[in-house]
């Protein structure tokens, strides 16, 4: 029983100096709760999802009283930002993914000129057109999109549009 709590103890303390929130000189103690707690217990973003490697923008332009323009993924994030109960976590998720699957195929086979007739484009279009007629209380006919990718390990950037 005593060695049972004895290493809770140890392992507890452990994690403690292992994730302080302050910043000192290293001490010994520090130096074995690295060595126990960063090959066993250590999480980073990997854990949860791979590290994104390219921000996006989705420019809309579309027709309601003018021509309207807008960064419709921009908007999104934003709304979904600022409320997380508001229910935009899956649209973003939707678009998010769409997007990293068309850039993933996209990548593969070099694509030029219009993404009228790319399936995974459609999805896009659908997604952003979807979201404007809910958001806005519109019919939208025509509906014109701009996806900019900017890679972050290489500062690339590739433009598609419809």
């Amino acid at each position: 029983m005593s060695c049972g709590l004895f290493l809770l103890t140890v392992h507890f303390g452990s994690v403690f100096l292992y994730s302080k929130p302050f910043v000192s000189a290293k001490t010994k103690q520090e130096f074995y709760a690295q060595a126990y707690i960063y090959p066993y217990f250590h999480q980073n973003w990997n854990l949860f999802a791979p590290p994104p490697d390219a921000n996006y923008k989705l420019y809309c332009t579309f027709e309601n009283n003018g021509k309207q323009q807008l960064d419709l993924f921009s908007e999104i994030k934003t709304v979904h930002q600022s409320n997380r109960l508001k229910g935009y976590g899956s649209v973003l998720i939707a678009l998010s993914n769409s997007i990293y699957l068309f850039e993933k195929n996209a990548a593969q086979k070099p694509l030029n000129g219009s993404m009228e007739n790319n399936v995974s484009f459609k999805i896009i279009k659908h997604i952003a057109k979807n979201y404007l007629e809910n958001t806005r209380n519109i019919q939208l006919s025509d509906l014109r999109l701009i996806l900019v990718v900017n890679q972050i390990p290489t500062t690339k950037q590739r433009i598609y549009f419809n």
